[in-house]
């Protein structure tokens, strides 16, 4: 029995002795190369395996001296989790650097591949670059481990991240949550990020040039949602937004030949045409021909140099130098003084002239009373004799402003000095009366005395 036992066992050396020399082959219908591990133990019965166990390794050895044998290349499959029954394990492939055997990838036993990871948290984890020569088909992940940090620095890259608005400074939206992709060429160049995820569309920011983690203000992108207009209408941003992101229709029209306020069809014989309304609180200055067809506004100073022509209504309430010619087809009214040729304004009057005035008729309305009082009964009858003895002393007739009196006051009242010149009229007329009574009755005396 002993002799038989040790032949078995030289047998047995003799062919994994061959088997080094050899090339292992399997082939059939089902052909299999089996690593079958299980533990020893003091009986006769060997153990089941424990997590951690090698079930197995494939090497690839060489000869690189003499006596001196090293491993380039290793599969290996290690245990994760034993059962009775049930068996996980990982599947390690290392191959041989400059400072031995190292772990280069892992396949888990649930089926993540970690490349330069032996704890892949995703089916392709990989760390370090990654080039794809062909075409990509699949999803990209956006990083959810630190969802509320600030951007840390990007070099030679492009990062997907999920922040929140407020850590990004960007303003509130009903979805705080959003992707970012930094893009970050290097070389010098200024990183730039995209961010979405909200109700108001595509946000963009480059890298400020002052520091690796600083970034100019956000700026929307804006798309066809956002902007609507007419052809040739000027843009204006949108309320209610602040800063307002969306662009619309302005009350400004330009085609490139004619510009048009509050219309869409301005008048193609003029540059400017006003829709509505103007109102100017400013210094206006118009140095050629002004056509108003109805009505004018003139809130502050304007200053016309050319003619103008007022088919309605002039309204000033400031100030109006009028330069050349104006002329009024309709009705004007001034609620304040006016000048015309004088130097100032006289105190107390509207209208102050610096010259002759001309005109077909001229009716003042007297707020006084009418000189009919000179013929009422009973009212007295000046005496010739202490006029004359007036006229001596004071040089003008009683109540009529003397020169010097005109000359202080700055002229004389038309109205009042008409009515003063008609009343002395009647009392100069009814002196002529008494003086022909007087006439009449010494004639009629010379008349009886003759015959």
């Amino acid at each position: 029995m002993i002799q038989r036992n040790s032949l078995l066992l030289l047998l047995t050396f003799c062919l994994l002795g061959a088997a080094q020399s050899v090339l292992a082959q399997a082939s059939g219908v089902k052909p299999e190369l089996i690593m079958y591990r299980h533990n020893s133990s003091s009986t006769t019965s060997p153990s089941p395996i424990v997590t951690g166990n090698i079930l197995g390794t494939l090497k690839w050895n060489g000869l690189t001296a003499t006596n001196a044998i090293r491993t380039g290349a290793t599969i290996r499959s290690v245990t994760k989790n034993v059962a009775p029954g049930f068996l996980m394990a990982d599947m390690i492939f290392s191959t041989s650097g400059a400072a031995g055997l190292h772990d280069r990838m892992i396949i888990t036993e649930n089926g993540l591949v970690g490349i330069g990871t032996m704890d892949p948290q995703y089916h392709l984890h990989v760390v370090g670059n990654t080039h794809t020569s062909g075409d990509f088909f699949g999803r990209i992940h956006f990083d959810v481990n630190e969802p509320t940090d600030l951007p840390s620095s990007y070099f030679d890259e492009a990062y997907f991240e999920r922040k929140t608005r407020a850590q990004l400074g960007l303003a509130a939206n009903p979805i705080s949550n959003g992707g970012i992709l930094t893009m970050a060429p290097g070389g010098g160049s200024l990183d730039r990020q995209l961010f979405t995820g909200g109700t108001d569309g595509l946000w963009t920011r480059s890298q400020n040039s002052g520091g690796a983690d600083a970034w100019e203000t956000w700026q929307k992108i804006l798309t066809s949602a956002d902007i609507s207009g007419t052809p040739n209408r000027i843009a204006r941003f949108l309320p209610p937004d602040n800063p307002s992101s969306k662009l619309g229709d302005s009350q400004l029209f330009d085609d490139g030949t004619d510009v048009g306020i509050g219309t869409v069809t301005p008048d193609p014989a003029f540059l400017l045409t006003v829709g509505g309304d103007t109102k100017i609180t400013g210094a206006t200055r118009i140095e050629q021909a002004l056509t108003v067809a109805t009505n004018l506004h003139t809130v502050g100073t304007g200053t016309i140099d050319g003619n103008t022509l007022l088919g309605g209504t002039l309204t000033v309430n400031n100030h109006s130098n009028l330069k050349s010619t104006v002329d009024v087809d309709g009705e004007s009214n001034f609620d304040q003084r006016m000048k015309i040729g004088a130097a100032n304004y006289a105190n107390g009057y509207l209208l102050s002239v610096g010259g002759k005035v001309i005109a077909e008729e001229v009716r003042v309305a007297l707020q006084g009373t009418w000189p009919d009082y000179v013929f009422a009964e009973g009212a007295p009858t000046p005496d010739i004799k202490v006029w004359e003895q007036y006229i001596q002393t004071h040089k003008h007739l009683p109540g009529v402003p003397s020169a010097s009196d005109v000359a202080k006051e700055g002229g004389i009242e038309l109205g009042e000095n008409q009515r003063i010149l008609l009343e002395k009229v009647e009392q100069l007329t009814l002196m002529l009366i008494q003086q022909q009574k007087e006439i009449d009755a010494l004639k009629a005396a010379l008349k009886a005395e003759k015959n």
